[in-house]
């Protein structure tokens, strides 16, 4: 993945998994934590519907795998920063924080552009 396009996945990720409301946080906390612990009351009791189930089970599992892949994003990210301070930069500048990690993915850019 270019740093670009990390850049991308990382503040479209961001928008999903840092809500910025309190009824997004709320949906994202049920997504998270508590339709897991329903779903597994429900399939131990033996009360799930099949058809309840696979459609609980799919919003879990990309609930999950999106918190995961932001998590592995934003330390990339950060890596991203890093780069960019140690060689001197940012050589571009914004003045929406939100699309910082362009900033930083052009740095990066550059760097391998100078050593490569």
């Amino acid at each position: 993945m270019t740093p670009f396009e990390l850049a991308e996945t990382y503040i479209q990720l961001r928008k999903k998994c840092v809500p910025t409301t309190w009824a997004d946080t709320a949906l994202l906390v049920n997504e998270l934590l508590f339709a897991p612990i329903l779903f597994g009351f429900l399939l131990f009791t033996g009360n799930l519907d099949i058809f309840m189930g696979f459609s609980s089970l799919s919003r879990i599992y990309e609930a999950w795998m999106d918190w995961i892949r932001y998590n592995d994003a934003r330390f990339l990210v950060q890596d991203m920063f890093l780069v960019t301070m140690s060689t001197g930069g940012p050589f571009i500048r914004t003045n929406d924080p939100q699309y910082m990690p362009y900033v930083f993915a052009d740095a990066v850019t550059r760097t391998q552009l100078r050593s490569g």
